[in-house]
Order: structure tokens, then sequence, then C-alpha cells
């Protein structure tokens, strides 16, 4: 599954409620009992209701593959969820096995809101030249899931029955902190030995590996594990600034010509290289950190070379990492960047020029 591929199914299911059939939903309380469960179809929720729950829905298709968006092969089909994708979708009984086995295996300390949503797209056939036709013979059908924490709303002051007082703090629902789409939409149609996985929090993610038997090396790692992991190589590797600089603009180069894919040893290796970094030790140094973490190409991509000194902070957009330098003065190591063009201090525009020469 791609990004083409999840743009599309992003657009129809924020544009087109009607590819979004029944919805199973349950209410977690703290102490994992079930406040509410219910069943109804996505036409049948107030219009209020019906866009929030397709925002939900659109998050779990996040297109910044690698982020928070894992498609992950799988080693079986899973014929229970490919079973529970031919629910009716009007009796709570077909939904018994997944609610149990999500309260069995769903560990969280705040209440949740789990909504279970089946998807039909029929999807329309393209020219040869790309253009959209009206009729298709593929009907693309799968499950959706969203888990969303809820967390309490912020103590305030509110008019309430002729007097002002501090308001009653009430569960919000908010964003989903994991899901999944299966079967995967991939070349427009299904994939039963791929699942897209999205993970927001890495504590979420021992659920869904249960779930779908995913194993604990070719699990989902976050951007933030991964970017910790790439910099932490980085480390421990005798890389200058300048070098540092010039790694973080060359991924960045890489990331816009290929969004989405994995960043595999090698190509770590070449842009280490291209710096000018020795990397003798480099194979025992990234398999001592990195091993079969899957890195991807999005996640370790930064638009900005961050440089931090014990006492400054300086920003620089990665395609501007060649103008940094450093230079020893006097016996004492700078970070230097040319003063070209408007130069400001606090919004404050300054001149450069000293006149020393």
């Amino acid at each position: 599954m791609d990004r083409r591929d999840l743009m599309e199914l992003r657009k129809v299911i924020k544009a087109k409620d009607t590819v979004i059939d029944w919805i199973y939903s349950i209410y977690v309380d703290p102490d994992n009992q079930i406040a509410y469960e219910g069943i109804t179809r996505l036409l049948d929720l107030e219009d209020s209701e019906r866009f929030r729950h397709l925002a939900i829905f659109a998050k779990i298709l996040g297109t910044r593959i690698g982020i928070s968006t894992f498609p992950e092969a799988l080693k079986a089909q899973q014929e229970s969820l490919l079973d529970l994708r031919s629910a009716s979708g009007t009796d709570l009984y077909e939904f018994e096995a997944f609610r149990d086995h999500l309260l069995e295996s769903y560990s969280h300390t705040d209440p949740y809101y789990a909504t279970l949503v089946r998807v039909i797209y029929d999807v329309p056939a393209k020219a040869g030249d790309g253009r959209r036709l009206e009729d298709g013979d593929r009907v693309y059908e799968a499950l959706l899931l969203a888990i969303c924490p809820a967390k309490l709303s912020k103590a305030t002051l509110g008019y309430d029955v002729d007097h002002v007082g501090e308001l009653d703090r009430r569960w919000q629902i908010g964003n989903p902190s994991c899901g999944f789409l299966y079967p995967a939409f991939s070349d427009r149609g299904e994939d039963r030995s791929e699942v897209l996985i999205y993970s927001a929090n890495p504590d979420t993610e021992e659920y869904l590996n249960g779930l779908f038997g995913i194993e604990e090396e070719a699990s989902p790692v976050s951007a933030r594990a991964q970017m910790n992991l790439f910099g932490e190589v980085l480390g421990k590797l005798d890389v200058s600034l300048e070098a540092a600089a010039e790694i973080t603009g060359a991924i960045v180069d890489k990331a816009a010509d290929e969004e989405g894919t994995d960043l595999i040893r090698e190509d770590v290796r070449k842009i280490i290289e291209d710096a000018g970094v020795d990397t003798g030790s480099f194979d025992e140094v990234y398999e001592d950190t990195v091993g079969n973490t899957p890195l991807s190409i999005t996640a370790v991509a930064q638009s900005q070379v961050l440089v931090k000194t014990d006492a400054v902070t300086i920003k620089v957009p990665a395609d501007k990492a060649q103008l940094i330098e450093t230079r020893t003065i006097d016996g004492r190591s700078y970070i230097l960047i040319p003063a070209d063009g408007t130069v400001t201090v606090s919004g404050i525009p300054v001149r450069t020029d000293t006149g020393n020469s």
C-alpha cells in the first residue's frame, strides 16, 4: 500500500460518506467496563456527529507513511476479520468475539472510544492516461478501526443557570492513538496479505501486533524512535558539524523523491560516506544500534538543521545546510553562518557591517 492508494481512499472517505456502511462502537471506562455499546449506520448520525467520525477515520489513513502509518505484511490472512467484514451490522452478537479480544488485549488507564466500520468502495476504472471513468468492476471492502483515548476537559469558569461558576468537567474523546485498515488497499484493490497499521503512541502497538501476529522485530516504530536511532548511529561515528548538516540535507532530498520508502542500511552508509564520514566501524555500530528495526525516510528526514550548544540553539532550513561551517578563531571554535540579505534581531532590522576588516 503506497501513498497514492492512501490518498485515494482517504479522499473518498472524507468526501463520500456513503463508502462507510455500519459503525460498531464501544466506550470503555478506566475499569475496563463497557459504558456504551451500539451499532448504527453512518447516514443515520446527525451531520455534526457524522463529520467528526469521518475526521477520525481519515486520520487512520495518514498519507505520511513511516511517521504513524505503517503498511505491514502478514504471514496469514486474518480469517476472523474477513468473516466480521461480512457482518450485517444489525446484531451486537456478531461483534462479541472482537469486542472481548479488545477488552482483554488493549491496555489503558483512561477511558477510550473504539469504533469499527465497514468500508465499501466501488473503485472507478481509470483510462490509460489516468482519467477517471464512471464504471469499474472492483468493489473494495475492508474494516477500519480507530481507538480514541478520552481526556478530562480542563477546569474552567462559565455561565450556568443564573450564575457564573466552575463548569463540570467531562470526558472528551480525542484523536485516535491507534487503529488499522484491513485488508490493505493496494493497486486500487484489496490485499489480504497486508494490513495498514496506525500507531501514534508506541504503548498501543502491543494490541495491534497481537491481533495480526506481527513479530516484535517487524512491528512499527514511532517516528521519534526512528529519529533517535538514526541520531544514535551518527553519534557513535566521528561526524563533524558540517557533515551532520550535509547528511540532514541529503536525507531531506531523498525523502522528497522517495517518500514512504524504507531507509535501508546501504542507503545510510552511502549518505554518510558522501558527507566525508569514516565508515570503518559503521556496520558494527549500525547492527548494535538499529539492527533489524525498519527505518523510514519520511520519519528520519528533518526540515531543519538544528544546532544546539550549551548556550544557544540555531535553526537552519535543511536546503541551506551547506551554509553552516565551523572555524577556530583565536583558539576558540565558532559556528559561522553567512549574514547575507536582511538580518533581524527580535524583529529589529540590524546592520551586520561593523566596519571591521
